[in-house]
């Protein structure tokens, strides 16, 4: 019996699936499922009951499992005090993220890991989706914390979904949009956005055109999270946020929410890194605690 294959075991009885396991270890599914072959392999026993359901584990597998998990979460807590320890006197990591995820998990799950390796030298830069993914591919960033409301699909990026957030639409609170009770009421109005892909503004105008409507013409694109917020306040625009972001930031009661505004689309929160990449111990620690903060 090899380590990585009693990890693959744990994780997917953790998990349920051979997908969700794949996730938890940053691996492919492929990687899981020939450790969990082999393992079968060299001790001659079926782990493993597959079916077009899912996976479950057999008795000899629930067996194994409660040793592995002991074996596994031994090494694991060595691991974390060497990568600390290690982490006392040197190492970087470089994350690249998108303007939104400042209001969602990521200070929380960089306030755990800040604790626990004080001394990593952190730089955070923010950028658009695409010039995310053309880092990571370069190797200039480590991982990135990302949100779209497409399905990424590349071969050289391995991508795990963390949370959805469900698109919304506010105004601020004491201006005169916040009188508007229908679409209507919103066709001169300017637009504040921070999409790059350009799919909000197509969006926007099918969602004016299916209530026979001429779209908005002031489509404005402003990917500075800042800013953005900054312009909301000021004067009167529509402002595309996730429904979480707009809770976090709505503490003052600065904005009013569009309920009337119908909302078909959800931003996906993604964890981004390079198939294949072999991630320093802090930098794989992090994910850890990112992983962690979206299962909360």
């Amino acid at each position: 019996m090899k380590l990585h294959q009693l990890r693959a075991l744990v994780a997917v009885a953790d998990q349920g699936s051979i997908a969700g396991a794949a996730r938890s270890l940053f691996v492919s599914q492929p990687a899981v499922t020939k450790a969990i072959r082999e393992l079968e392999s060299d001790i001659g026993i079926t782990l493993l009951g597959r079916s077009v359901t899912g996976v479950t584990l057999t008795s000899t597998g629930e067996s194994l499992v409660r040793r592995a998990r002991l074996i596994v979460g031994e090494l694991e807590r060595a691991e974390e005090q060497m990568a600390m320890e290690k982490g006392a006197l040197e190492g970087k990591i470089t994350v690249g993220v998108t303007p939104i995820t400042a209001l969602t998990l990521l200070p929380g799950a960089y306030e755990r890991f800040r604790k626990d390796m004080p001394q990593i030298r952190v730089t955070f830069l923010e950028q658009t989706t695409t010039r995310l993914l053309d880092n990571l591919r370069q190797g200039t960033l480590d991982f990135a914390l990302g949100t779209s409301a497409e399905v990424l699909s590349d071969s050289a990026m391995q991508v795990t979904d963390l949370a959805v957030y469900p698109l919304a639409f506010a105004v601020r609170q004491n201006g005169l949009l916040a009188q508007a009770t229908s679409l209507a009421d919103l066709c001169d109005a300017e637009w504040l956005h921070s999409d790059t892909t350009g799919a909000y503004p197509i969006y926007v105008a099918e969602l004016f055109r299916r209530h026979g409507l001429p779209p908005p013409q002031r489509m404005t694109l402003c990917t500075s999270q800042a800013l953005l917020y900054s312009l909301a306040i000021t004067f009167d625009a529509v402002i595309a946020w996730s429904l979480h972001a707009i809770g976090a930031v709505n503490v003052r009661g600065q904005f009013r929410r569009l309920d009337f505004v119908e909302t078909t689309r959800d931003l996906k929160l993604q964890l981004m890194q390079r198939a294949g990449a072999i991630q320093t111990r802090p930098s794989e620690y992090f994910m850890r605690c990112i992983v962690d903060a979206a299962a909360v």
